[in-house]
């Protein structure tokens, strides 16, 4: 058992709403437990033996509200005290990614370095303090400064690389992509996609496709492809089997618990999509969140199984013309697994995939943030370092949807010394999302993706809000007619990655 002891500015905290809050172990893969809140402790009973870390949705301060974790504990009698906890992770991370990236020739007037000493030091203070109210207060200074440090080595990691990749070249014409809804008509927007964009990513989602059995709405997806193919737009097309909530037609929740009627119905319902449009599509996604098991649970042997049906339909159809097949991921930090569901972490259902023999061409990332459809907020250096968990997995890599919003629920930020946050319990980074926290957040994102060497192609969550819009506010557009600043942002760092880089000139001393 793990207990951290949490406070408010009176001392141990007499509520603390547990938001988002799961357990890990090693390779931070999420495990099975049971999370409370007791008497000023925060209480995981672990269902599996050894050391185990706490992940939770944090109030750190001028960092956000960010989903956080603690190291690998072991189980103690004595409650941890959870911010100091934290303060320890964040420290050690910026320790083992100077290694694993060979940064620490950075100078030490380096903002990161300097941020870094400053979080040691409240680290070693608190450390030294057995009043845990003091200790907790040290913590939450620490994990603040920590955290910035970390972002700050991260972006100065990804100047270097980006300056290596791109010194000589420029950017591939395949780089942007917006992903697109559906229901909205293509010619508002054809003069900016035409001039801006390289790639749309077109959702195909069972659930509008065929809204009553054997009833199909082809129309929005056929303007879009007939448009793409006029204009020379390479497309991006799928997911062709999704089973998450908000994919799913109504009519199918019959047979959630039939896996073979289930399979047969979803046979014909990919042969007719394939059918319709293979002639037009660049990349299928053939899968996306299968792994999870939100809602129509399997087996892992009928992941595959299913896996194995859509990757043999696509190149089937696709024998007299080259298209490329693709997985997504969508829950890429794989808390998912600590749920009870059954659910397989993702770097381990693709590694069932190789060892089944079933060959994808890439391999496509969902990290958008936000409301509705998005992923709880995370910090730059905690999407970096997964993104550096794939490079290993050896196929390029296309973050199909990646975006923050432009705006939040209205409301309180809530109490930073008591972890509480919004009413929105997806969180954000620094600040609450707004116009200018989005085209920040889009500044450091974009040439953090694009400076690794894996990464193929980057697609905005969203061209334009609109009402049914699963990320609200998370459009580059508020309407056909106004473009966001993260819009006019993203459109700036493309065209600078339009023509080659140069070597990059650095102030201090860096070795990478």
């Amino acid at each position: 058992m793990l207990r951290f002891a949490v406070f408010d500015e009176q001392g141990p905290a007499r509520e603390w709403p547990l938001r988002r809050a799961y357990l890990l172990g090693p390779d931070d893969v999420g495990v099975r437990g049971d999370i409370r809140f007791e008497q000023g402790q925060i209480i995981c009973d672990k269902r599996s033996a050894g050391a185990a870390a706490l992940g939770l949705q944090y109030d750190a301060g001028t960092a956000g509200t960010l989903i956080l974790q603690t190291c690998l504990l072991p189980d103690s009698k004595r409650p941890y005290v959870l911010s100091h906890e934290l303060a320890r992770h964040r420290i050690k991370t910026f320790l083992t990614k100077c290694e694993e990236w060979q940064m620490f020739e950075l100078s030490t007037d380096h903002p990161a370095m300097r941020l870094w000493e400053d979080a040691r030091q409240l680290f070693t203070l608190g450390l030294n303090d057995r009043d845990p109210v003091a200790m907790d207060k040290y913590g939450r200074q620490s994990l603040e400064r920590a955290i910035e440090a970390t972002e700050r080595l991260a972006m100065a990691h990804a100047e270097v690389l980006l300056h290596r990749r791109y010194t000589a070249k420029p950017a591939s014409n395949t780089t942007l992509g917006v992903r697109i809804n559906p229901q909205l008509p293509p010619e508002p927007y054809a003069a900016t996609l035409s001039k801006e964009f390289d790639l749309l990513y077109l959702p195909l989602s069972w659930k509008d496709l065929a809204p009553a059995e054997g009833t199909y709405n082809w129309e929005p997806i056929d303007r879009w492809v007939t448009w793409a193919h006029r204009n020379s737009r390479p497309v991006v097309a799928g997911p062709l089997i999704n089973f998450l909530p908000d994919s799913i037609p109504p009519w199918m929740a019959v047979w959630k618990h039939d896996y073979d009627t289930t399979r047969d119905l979803l046979y014909d319902h990919l042969t007719r999509v394939i059918a319709r449009y293979h002639s037009y599509i660049s990349v299928w996604s053939i899968a996306a969140g299968l792994n999870v098991n939100a809602d129509f649970q399997f087996t892992p042997a009928q992941m595959l199984d299913l896996t194995r049906m859509v990757n043999l339909l696509v190149k089937q159809a696709q024998s007299t013309r080259r298209g490329r097949t693709m997985i997504e991921i969508v829950q890429p930090f794989g808390e998912h697994v600590s749920q009870g569901n059954e659910s397989v972490p993702p770097l381990t259902y693709i590694d069932m995939l190789v060892q089944e023999g079933i060959r994808v061409d890439c391999y496509g990332l969902q990290i958008a943030f936000g409301a509705g459809a998005g992923l709880p907020a995370r910090d730059l250096m905690h999407v970096s370092h997964m993104l550096d968990r794939f490079f290993l997995l050896e196929l390029p890599l296309l973050i199909t949807r990646i975006g923050v919003p432009s705006s939040g629920p209205k409301g309180e930020r809530g109490n930073p010394q008591a972890g509480v946050a919004p009413v929105d319990t997806s969180g954000f980074w620094q600040e609450p999302w707004s116009p200018d926290v989005q085209q920040r957040w889009l500044g450091k994102a974009f040439g953090m993706a694009l400076s690794k060497p894996h990464v193929e192609s980057f697609f905005w969550a969203e061209l334009c809000d609109h009402p049914t819009s699963d990320i609200p506010h998370a459009g580059l557009m508020s309407d056909p007619s106004h473009q966001k600043p993260a819009f006019k942002r993203l459109i700036e760092m493309r065209r600078r990655l339009r023509k080659p880089l140069g070597p990059l000139k650095l102030p201090g001393k860096v070795s990478v």
